[in-house]
């Protein structure tokens, strides 16, 4: 997108300056020519400053991929970038037992290097989204998780609990998300599809670069 609007102001500046060399004494051509220049001058600043949070986020990315190797980490757990996100998936069934909350043990080592990794880069603000399939929460837990929102922002919250109390992450880079079945990546009508959909998701991202995921 910035590409485009940048090239398309440098058309005009080559227009405006056609212009203006056919028309000399025509003063308000340096105005507008002197326009053109400061909003490529600012669309250059942007390109830059997106290039750089880019590169930074392939570092973030290969940093959280070494550190969770070196702890030997569950292979279901997928590190991904897409532009200036970063993204942790984790499966549920290596977060939690089934209809619980609570942290497992095997995971520990996991969010540790989450932290390890993420302290390198504290600019960085961190969005827990949970995930859930889009089957009825079963009639014992539904006095405590009514629908699957409910159970989607207990275990997101779960996550962030342990990073920023156990782990002592700051609780200012943090948000508690839950979609609950409403984004699913696999197939909810079968048990693999149901299996995808049923997620912790980590998002990191620089706050004033979250515009970009829209351009």
């Amino acid at each position: 997108m910035l590409t485009t609007k940048r090239f398309a102001l440098l058309a005009l500046l080559a227009v405006a300056y056609a212009v203006f060399i056919g028309c000399a004494p025509c003063k308000d051509y340096k105005a507008i020519i002197a326009d053109l220049d400061g909003q490529i001058a600012d669309l250059n600043a942007q390109i830059a400053e997106r290039e750089a949070t880019i590169a930074e986020g392939e570092e973030l990315a290969a940093t959280l991929r070494e550190q969770i190797a070196e702890v030997e980490a569950e292979k279901g757990v997928l590190v991904e970038q897409l532009g200036e996100i970063v993204t942790v998936t984790i499966p549920q069934e290596i977060l939690f037992k089934s209809g619980q909350v609570m942290i497992l043990e095997t995971m520990i080592p996991t969010l540790e290097a989450f932290r390890d990794a993420c302290d390198e880069y504290p600019e960085w603000d961190i969005f827990v989204q949970g995930h859930t399939d889009s089957q009825k929460i079963w009639p014992d837990f539904q006095e405590v998780w009514p629908t699957n929102w409910e159970l989607g922002a207990a275990r997101a919250a779960a996550v962030t609990r342990y990073l920023t109390n156990q782990l002592d992450m700051p609780a200012s880079r943090f948000a508690v998300v839950s979609y609950g079945p409403f984004q699913p990546v696999g197939d909810n009508m079968t048990s693999e599809g149901r299996a995808l959909n049923r997620n912790v998701t980590i998002v990191m991202h620089k706050p004033e670069r979250m515009w970009a995921r829209n351009q």
